[in-house]
């Protein structure tokens, strides 16, 4: 490769992640002009230098890219639900195209999920304008938000690791301003979370609080008592929000509960269930399901990665597809870990864990970059990584 084109590699990268941030969508309904844009971009800004050292992926990848497709063509499966469930597994192999980005550009890479974070807060809150003073009536009624960006899992992981960073600087660091700078900008995803009514988000958000606090509690007890006494401040101000938020998510989960995932997975154990070629091979990408977790609609996803994959790859498919996915997150907890790091890690880690397992977001490009940031921890060792791992 020529070196003007290593150069411009990390431009294009950067300019894909600004325009999906500003104008795209987790999971579109269609391939527009901005699809196209950032599908170019992140084309010209692939690298592929090394085929050996991850063999494993390399034929996991072509397997998702023949059989699930071969079974899909033959059962005469819509091409459009084909082609919608190809692009999401090929988000899933972002480690194995983009690596170099993890391991030469740390900084690029997590600044960017980040800002994407942000940009996507920002255009949920606008659309829910007319509501802002009246957080009562907050994800009453449909989505205001059609694209569901608060779903994205770079807005949960901007949250936690504008909460994350934000306290490493307060309290590690002395950097009283520039932590509380930080640590505000997490009231625009969190503010964007209430107002889609993310419970799993809102709840990771005040559990990785707590942990936040016993940590440095019980690490740095002396330097808790001024983040502290801001925290409190800050929900002595937000209080008016918080409370009448609290009650529609109390409400939220007493009429719907766990949105009829177990009856998803019943679902799909009936279908697989159907014969050995279900059981072993799935039946195929685009594939459709009444899903009960819609209210018994006919579509072409479930809410866990791993349901999904029994369906379409059926078991051998799925356990490889799986064992590619968390490979670099397990390699991630092996790592030296340091304060900033850990920080990343789990934000990363808590929507990962989401998409897998509670919301249909593990086929949007964001969990795709999600698993582009443990790559920052798996593909060399963390002492060589650049300074915001330190």
């Amino acid at each position: 490769m020529k070196p003007e084109a290593k150069i411009l590699q990390p431009v294009f990268f950067v300019t894909a992640l600004i325009l999906y941030a500003v104008f795209g969508s987790p999971t579109p309904d269609r391939f527009g002009l901005p699809e196209i844009i950032i599908s170019i971009l992140f084309v010209c800004s692939m690298r592929i230098d090394d085929l050996r050292n991850h063999s494993f992926a390399w034929g996991v990848l072509a397997y998702g890219l023949s059989i699930p497709l071969m079974i899909g063509l033959i059962k005469g499966q819509n091409i459009q639900d084909i082609v919608r469930d190809i692009v999401p597994f090929l988000f899933l192999f972002l480690p194995l195209i983009f690596g170099w980005i993890a391991m030469a550009h740390t900084q690029i890479l997590v600044y960017g999920v980040t800002v994407i974070g942000l940009i996507f807060s920002i255009r949920t809150i606008w659309v829910y304008r007319d509501v802002w003073l009246l957080p009562q009536i907050w994800g009453q009624g449909p989505p205001a938000d059609l694209l569901y960006l608060a779903n994205s899992p770079e807005v949960l992981f901007s949250a936690l690791y504008c909460i994350g960073s934000g306290g490493v600087a307060l309290v590690v660091d002395k950097k009283i301003i520039t932590g509380l700078l930080i640590m505000a900008l997490s009231t625009l995803p969190v503010m964007a979370m209430a107002m889609m009514m993310q419970r799993a988000g809102l709840g990771v958000v005040a559990l990785f609080l707590l942990i936040g606090f016993l940590f440095f509690l019980y690490s740095r007890p002396r330097s808790i008592a001024l983040p502290l006494a801001f925290f409190t401040a800050g929900l002595f101000v937000a209080g008016p929000v918080i409370l009448p938020v609290f009650l529609s998510l109390i409400q939220k989960t007493h009429l719907v509960g766990l949105n009829s995932r177990a009856e998803e997975w019943k679902t799909v154990f009936g279908i697989i269930s159907e014969s050995w070629v279900n059981l072993l091979l799935g039946t195929g990408w685009g594939s459709r399901l009444e899903n009960p977790a819609v209210g018994g609609l006919s579509v072409s996803y479930t809410h866990a990665l791993p349901s999904s994959l029994l369906l379409k790859t059926g078991v051998f498919g799925a356990i490889l597809i799986m064992a590619t996915v968390f490979t670099p997150v397990f390699k991630a907890f092996k790592s030296i870990i340091t304060p900033k790091s850990m920080v990343i890690l789990v934000s990363a880690f808590f929507p990962f864990l989401i998409s897998v397992g509670l919301y249909a977001s593990y086929k949007s490009l964001g969990f795709g970059l999600i698993l582009l940031v443990f790559s920052i921890f798996s593909n060399r060792k963390l002492e060589k990584n650049t300074e915001i791992m330190q």
